[in-house]
């Protein structure tokens, strides 16, 4: 198994257990680290494999009593770590069918500002509210074909949910995926099904949606857009019942935020303060 691209081998022994680390080169006997604990109770595949980073594997070790025995090489054979797929690059503007997709998307999630205004329950939580836009999105005729990927002989559509961010965050410790993406035909045409599966095609429309969440979250979403440069980002905030929140307005308001936002509040006396993505402020109704 591999941690941050470095092999791990596990040896059981009949009074000790040994955890191996490989160096970069990745040859079995030759170490950077090995930790050796007692037998019992037992370390399995499972427990080193559920550690995101070697740091966090060391701190679940010794939590376990291992000793730190140091680097040790006895050579040994290199083993080719997996290899990450390129990713395929995102479309950029001036491009017909990006200009296209970005004005049906537009639609799409005025359309659903619209219906929250009217239902502010019609959902119980933000997930729903994806399914919803997906559906919206996926019965658009120019989303609403398979799409060859390569030369595989399989298909996909355009518009997926949970698809991975391009780029990592640095405070995170690997990719987190965006609420719904689309790509575009080219692309997966592109496209390996290991960049399929991997999610190695930079998505150029990505929508980040938010129900009954603080500024924090709206900002977090706005920084994964911005990390990954997304060539067309969208910002979608929907509350209920909770005060206007002012400052989160104006952020959603500022004409100078990168990517495009629409967000719609219910208030407690019955009051709904929204904007539409073209709109320039907020209006209200009740």
């Amino acid at each position: 198994m591999f941690i941050e691209n470095h092999l791990i081998f596990l040896v059981h022994g009949a009074r000790t257990q040994t955890v191996n680390v490989c160096t970069s080169h990745n040859q079995r006997g030759r170490y950077q680290n090995v930790y050796r604990l007692s037998a019992s109770p037992r370390i399995e595949d499972a427990d080193i494999a559920g550690q995101p980073t070697l740091a966090s594997l060391e701190k679940f070790l010794l939590e376990r009593g291992a000793q730190d025995e140091g680097p040790r090489d006895v050579g040994g054979s290199t083993i080719q770590t997996p290899r990450t797929p390129p990713t395929v690059p995102a479309v950029q503007l001036g491009d017909t069918w990006l200009d296209s997709a970005i004005r049906t998307t537009e639609l799409a999630v005025d359309a659903l500002v619209w219906e929250f205004v009217e239902h502010p329950y019609l959902h119980r939580v933000e997930e729903s509210l994806h399914a919803r836009l997906f559906g919206i999105l996926a019965s658009q005729p120019m989303f609403a074909h398979p799409v060859p990927i390569g030369g595989s002989g399989r298909f996909t559509q355009p518009v997926h949910k949970e698809w991975p961010e391009t780029v990592n965050r640095p405070d995170k410790s690997g990719r987190g995926n965006f609420d719904i993406a689309i790509l575009s035909r080219e692309q997966l045409a592109a496209a390996s099904i290991e960049q399929f599966v991997a999610g190695r095609i930079a998505a150029s429309i990505v929508i980040e949606m938010g129900l009954d969440y603080p500024l924090s979250h709206l900002q977090a979403d706005h920084d994964k857009l911005v990390n990954s440069k997304v060539v067309a980002g969208f910002l979608v905030h929907f509350e209920r019942k909770r005060e206007r929140d002012l400052v989160a307005e104006q952020y959603l308001l500022d004409s100078s935020r990168e990517h495009r936002t629409a967000y719609a509040h219910h208030a407690a006396d019955g009051i709904c303060t929204f904007k539409t993505l073209d709109g320039p402020v907020a209006q209200t109704r009740a």
